[in-house]
């Protein structure tokens, strides 16, 4: 089974190369440029504008935030985190505790730079030591396998709809952390947006034309 350990070992080829990055928790001062960096990094990826900022906004409004990050370079975000609480819902009924990752982003002309895996293997030492039995995420299955996130059909854990696919994946952060647990994975019910709540956001933002472009997931 993935596990942290696993992804401990294979850090050496993620390729993390930035230098003079501090990481530290997000402080309110920071949330109205972690929500630009978010905009900017997200904007026309997986459909026409982008939601991200908005996720965010909620998410440190409610209760469910368990880490809020930031990286910090020569007094700049260059990237941020968010990771919440998450439930699984059993077969019998039974809830079990679990975190998501996300979102997670790097402002444009710092990607690739290994940034994101800073952050990224940082939050998932910390939710280890927290004692998260496993984290969740939806993303690229060849950028998260290589922290050992592999599909959650592994453990038959699947979305709130029963789906599975290659996007969805799961990490135990201690060995067997998912051992006899299956079932549906439900996120912060602040994940979820509203048409007008994105329209009185953007209000707050500089004018920006959507694109609808190949390969976007949403319309």
């Amino acid at each position: 089974m993935p596990t942290l350990t696993n992804r401990r070992r294979s850090e050496r080829q993620i390729g993390i190369i930035v230098v003079n990055i501090i990481l530290r928790p997000t402080l309110h001062t920071d949330y109205p440029a972690t929500e630009s960096l978010m905009r900017d990094a997200f904007w026309d990826l997986y459909r026409p504008g982008c939601v991200e900022h908005l996720v965010a906004r909620q998410l440190r409004s409610g209760t469910d935030v368990l880490l809020d990050l930031v990286a910090e370079q020569e007094t700049q975000l260059r990237g941020c985190l968010l990771a919440t609480r998450a439930r699984l819902i059993q077969q019998d009924g039974r809830v079990a505790a679990m975190c998501s990752l996300g979102p997670i982003a790097v402002a444009p002309g710092h990607q690739r730079h290994g940034l994101g895996s800073r952050l990224i293997s940082r939050a998932l030492d910390l939710l280890a030591t927290a004692g998260l039995p496993a984290a969740f995420l939806y993303g690229d299955p060849d950028y998260y396998g290589r922290f050992g996130f592999s599909d959650a059909a592994t453990w038959a854990i699947t979305t709130p709809d029963g789906a599975n696919f290659d996007a969805f994946m799961g990490l135990e952060l201690r060995p067997g952390g998912l051992d006899g647990l299956s079932g549906r994975l439900l996120d912060s019910a602040d994940f979820e947006v509203q048409p007008d709540r994105l329209a009185a956001c953007e209000q707050g933002f500089p004018a920006r034309v959507k694109h609808r472009l190949p390969g976007q997931l949403f319309d």
